[in-house]
């Protein structure tokens, strides 16, 4: 990041909090039902405090989910302040030419759905439209049960027809159009930031991956209302209705601060007057236009209650006690918070403690079933959406992989192009490994022998929370395999896929 464009840093009594009750902050928010990633917190555009949980660290980019949704309302937002786009344009409008090309019978409601409708998620369905296959068709084909307008209901769809309205109206894909017009504007790295596209080109959501200072960035362009330095980059009236409640969510089926009302693309919280951009897992952006507050989050929360446990923290411990004016300089304790700041680590894994019955060395070729080790998310009893996004040039099936092992080292490598390199003490070793995802190359991976004849081995992909086990156990000159990939959700927590391998020299 070029040097003019670094955010400037105070401490916590220049931002009116007390170091102290900062370092209190970011312990409570280590509680039982997350694994912190990152945190920055900004006041009057300034950073007052900020930390990451290694093998976590402030360059790497991490999954938003559906924080992504608010660049994209950016890029919508930017669109109409170009005059490019009016809220108030008519979707089937819009998509004259895709509708007419497959044939489709809009139903009545849905022809007057606009933009507006889209970004405060008040389309009018009975459900949300599967973004499977052609999703631009099953967006106009949904059944609509409501006057648009009238009614919240989430809608990923929606937000994926938002990214599909900035192609046709600007020509451009949102992170294409964004990075001259906002990236470079107010200091993201456009090569660094990741956006995952659709089949069809286009880029997707929930896709993209970005440091936590980004998404801060973000936070304080909105607290500003779109303005960044001496230039308005969204006007400054999108930014105020964005940052209001166009449509209650008295009926949404989210914890406490899923009710609190909907905005563009964002929600509002339980403290009136402040708003978020929201990712599931809890990757947040908390702004408080009133005292120029702005709180990130990127954490692995399990769900349901893991996330809004997380805000109960930010709002009890640091907005809530924010004061308006600064409070007297305590060096000593300022210092002992950035020592603590960065002394943060996440728990390492269990070491090997036993020796296998058997040598689990050589090459296997899988002969049947499916356990891959690539990134996955899924929710609960559904299945891994990311796979969609895997770069389908590469190999995606787990075909070969072969074990070898060195001195408190296990190499696991997958297809022959993908090494992982796991560490039998439980030390997470942040690594980077060629995969289906190539832009997502960071990892930390473990392994142990959880019974003599069973061999487990972690992958942390830290670009995310995600997280896959691969266990390998051997049975009668079979290796059956197990894949594992967490879902962070208490009801069901584990996608689970299963295959079977064979050792080559014994074909």
């Amino acid at each position: 990041m070029e040097a003019e464009k670094a955010l400037e840093r105070i401490t916590p009594e220049e931002a009116g909090i007390s170091s102290r009750q900062v370092k209190k902050c970011i312990e409570e928010l280590m509680h039982e039902t997350t694994q912190m990633h990152g945190f920055m917190a900004a006041r009057h555009g300034k950073v007052f405090a900020e930390c990451w949980w290694a093998p976590f660290n402030s360059e790497m980019v991490h999954s938003n989910h559906s924080f992504g949704k608010s660049y994209t309302a950016t890029a919508i937002g930017i669109a109409v302040t170009e005059k490019k786009l009016s809220l108030d344009e008519k979707m089937v409008d819009i998509f004259k030419d895709e509708i007419e090309e497959r044939k489709i019978c809009v139903p009545e409601l849905t022809k007057k759905i606009t933009v507006r409708h889209v970004l405060s998620m008040t389309n009018g369905h009975a459900a949300n439209p599967s973004i499977e296959g052609d999703w631009i068709a099953n967006y106009f084909t949904a059944a609509i049960e409501y006057e648009p307008g009238t009614r919240f209901l989430y809608n990923t769809s929606g937000a994926c027809m938002l990214a599909a309205v900035v192609k046709k109206k600007t020509g451009e894909n949102v992170k294409d159009y964004l990075t001259p017009r906002l990236f470079e504007k107010i200091g993201i790295n456009a090569e660094r930031f990741v956006w995952l596209k659709w089949p069809n080109g286009i880029d997707a959501e929930p896709a993209t991956f970005a440091t936590t200072e980004d998404n801060l960035r973000l936070a304080i362009l909105y607290m500003n209302n779109g303005r960044w330095n001496d230039e308005q980059i969204v006007s400054e009236e999108f930014i105020r209705e964005a940052l209001s409640v166009r449509i209650k969510t008295d009926e949404a089926p989210e914890q406490k601060d899923g009710r609190c009302g909907y905005g563009y693309q964002l929600w509002a919280c339980s403290i009136p007057g402040v708003y978020r951009f929201d990712g599931g897992q809890g990757q947040y952006g908390i702004i408080w236009p009133e005292k120029e507050l702005c709180v990130v989050v990127h954490e692995g929360g399990i769900a349901p209650y893991g996330p809004q446990e997380t805000l109960d923290v930010l709002y009890e411990q640091l907005l809530l006690v924010a004061d308006d004016e600064n409070l007297p300089q305590d060096r000593a304790a300022y210092d002992e918070l950035v020592a603590y700041e960065k002394s943060l680590k996440i728990e390492k894994d269990k070491p090997n403690r036993l020796h296998p019955e058997i040598d689990f060395s050589g090459t296997y070729r899988v002969i049947s079933g499916n356990a891959d080790p690539w990134i996955g998310m899924a929710p609960p009893g559904g299945f891994d959406l990311f796979a969609i996004y895997r770069d389908h040039s590469k190999q995606e099936e787990m075909t070969d992989f072969s074990f070898e092992f060195r001195p408190n080292q296990c190499r696991f490598r997958v297809n022959k192009d993908t090494m992982i390199k796991a560490s039998m003490d439980g030390e997470l070793i942040l690594r980077e490994t060629d995969n289906v995802f190539p832009q997502l190359k960071n990892y930390c991976a473990t392994a142990r022998f959880v019974k003599p004849y069973i061999l487990e081995i972690r992958i942390h992909w830290v670009n995310s929370w995600a997280e896959t086990k691969m266990r390998f156990e051997y049975q009668k000159g079979i290796m059956k395999i197990t894949s594992m990939k967490l879902r962070l959700n208490e009801e069901d927590n584990w996608l689970v896929s299963r295959g079977e391998a064979i050792k080559e020299e014994e074909r």
